[in-house]
Order: C-alpha cells, then structure tokens, then sequence
C-alpha cells in the first residue's frame, strides 16, 4: 500500500517545529491563545477523525453492515459515550484519570498504523516492542505536558473538574515531577533502541524516521507550553495521522489519494463525516450552556470532556481496526 507519506508528515514536522519556536519567542502570545488549537480541532480535524467510525466495521469486513447491526454500532456508540459523560458528574476525577489512561494507550497505538504503512517501520517484533512503542507515544503527549508544565496544565484540571462541581486544587511535588519525567525517559530509551532492533533491515528509513519523531516530539513537549502543544498535536499530529488510515480504506477516497489529490480527497471525506461531526459541537453548545460556560477556557473545558467521553468507544474501533488489519502482528512474542 503506497499513501502519501511525505505529503502527510513534513506539514506536521514544520508545523510542530514552529509552534514550539512560537512558545519559545511569544510565549505570552502563546499562553493568551493556548486553546485555540483545541477549539479549532473541533471542527476541523478532531471531531471529524472519529464521525465514520460507523462505517469501519463495514469496510473492513467487505460487506455492508445489516440495518440491526447498524443500529447496534451506533446505539452501543453513543450509549457508551453518554454513561461516561455522566461519569463526569458523578466522579469527575475518576472521568479524568480515566480518560488519561485511555489518551495514553489511544495516542500512542494511533501512530502505530501510521508508522507502518506511511513511514515503512516494521512492525513490532515482540510483546515488548509493541509495549514501548505505545507508551512512549502515548506518554510524550499526555505525562509530559502535565510534568514539564504543572502550572497551566493543572489549573486547566481544576477548571474542568470544577465545572461539575469538583472544588479541589491538584497539584505535583518536584519529587513526583522528577519521576515521572524518568520512567517516561526509560520508556523512550527503550522504544528507541527496540526501533533500531526491529529495523536493522530497514535502518535509513524506518530507524531515522522513528527515532526522529521520538525526538521531534520530546523536545515540542518539553519546549511549548502545556495546553497549546496539546492542542496542536490533536490538531495537527494525532487526528491526521488517523484520518489518512480511515480514507485508505474507502474506494473514492483513496482514489483520490492515489492520483495525489489530497485536498480533495480530504473534502470528500469532511462531506461524509458531517453529520456525525456536527453532532458533539451541539453537545457541546448544550452542556456548555447547562454549566453556564463562558469564556474560551471554560469552552475548551466542556470539548475536553466531550471528547473524553467520545474517546472510549472511538479507542475500541480503533483497537478492533488494529486487530482486524494485523497492525499487533499475531507472531508477536514476548
């Protein structure tokens, strides 16, 4: 399978790279306008990369799925995402833990499919290997925001948990800080090195490129401040990476891709996922103004619940996705 690989990779390398030199230059700027990253994924690029997620089942499977199986898919979808958005009520901070656990294992198996099949790594040659690559992927975007920049990072926590009336104040010892940015380097360490293993064969293309997105996203991280890096990488990292895999899978789509006609194939593929992209902005809209919301951070709050709780469901059809595809490899061992 041939997918455009640079077409999709250098805008994201650039656009990481100026950020983090944006944060270092202008970081009062970056800070005024943290989350406008986040709130510009909403209709662009982040609600949209989970709204075909009905339709996976039924491209994978090469048949289309029976109206009851549909309405099974959509039904347990969108029950799922319901229970976990009332979860946010009844134990806001169990929803956050939750939800950052799964971010970690969702984000870092996201850029799996990817790497395989666009940047020609080769697939994990252990239990081991497929372990490091998650987490280190997961890891980079999630722990280290929170641990490199707890003074944005946290209060943004308290905003959300206090909108559903969680009046606390978190906070993280520069002993707990220290070890948590160790285990996220040893787990970083350990996916560079299972990389060059796995890639001996392939050492320029797969080995360079691995290591170097490792290094690209560890120093963007490190560098930008907490929320507008976040926010860029859902933006323009994350939601990409896994729209190009959903328009390799649809005939006209991919048509599209193969005569280099990436724009339109990417408008083709908006067209489809409207409805359902649509849909959460109104819940938003509605929860926002149930918790009398106001101003863009209490906004960015109430979509980072919202997509907490859309990401439960859409992580289990990207999982099923991973295991139809073979992307965990069945002759992994540990």
């Amino acid at each position: 399978m041939t997918l455009p690989g640079r077409t999709w990779t250098l805008p994201t390398y650039v656009a990481l790279a100026a950020a983090a030199m944006l944060g270092l230059l202008a970081p009062a700027l970056v800070e005024r306008f943290a989350w406008v990253p986040l709130l510009l994924s909403l209709p662009l690029l982040g609600m949209a990369h989970g709204a075909v997620d009905h339709h996976v089942p039924g491209r994978l499977l090469r048949r289309p799925l029976t109206r009851r199986e549909l309405v099974l898919l959509v039904a347990g979808y969108a029950g799922a995402s319901v229970v976990l958005m009332a979860l946010w009520w009844i134990a806001p901070l169990l929803a956050l833990a939750l939800f950052l656990v799964i971010a970690i294992l969702h984000w870092g198996d996201g850029d799996l499919w990817f790497c395989e099949h666009v940047n020609g790594r080769s697939a994990p040659r252990s239990f081991a290997s497929l372990v490091a690559f998650v987490l280190a992927r997961g890891l980079l975007p999630i722990a280290v925001p929170i641990l490199v920049d707890p003074s944005m990072a946290l209060p943004a926590f308290d905003d959300l948990l206090g909108l559903f009336g969680r009046d606390t104040t978190l906070t993280l010892s520069v002993g707990q800080r220290l070890v948590g940015l160790a285990v996220v380097a040893v787990v970083v360490l350990a996916a560079i090195g299972l990389s060059v293993r796995d890639n001996r064969t392939r050492f320029r293309r797969a080995v360079l490129t691995d290591i170097g997105e490792l290094l690209l996203l560890t120093v963007f991280f490190v560098l930008t401040p907490a929320i507008f890096a976040v926010g860029m990488y859902f933006l323009v990292w994350h939601s990409p990476r896994h729209i190009l895999r959903l328009m390799a899978y649809e005939p006209h789509q991919r048509a599209l891709l193969d005569q280099g006609r990436n724009l339109a194939a990417l408008i083709a593929f908006h067209r489809e996922a409207l409805l359902f992209t649509v849909v959460p902005l109104f819940g938003v809209a509605l929860i926002a103004v149930a918790l009398a919301a106001t101003g863009a951070s209490q906004i960015a709050a109430v979509s980072l619940a919202v997509i907490a709780s859309l990401t439960y469901p859409h992580a289990a059809v990207v999982a099923w996705m991973d295991h139809r595809q073979a992307v965990w490899r069945a002759q992994l061992r540990s």
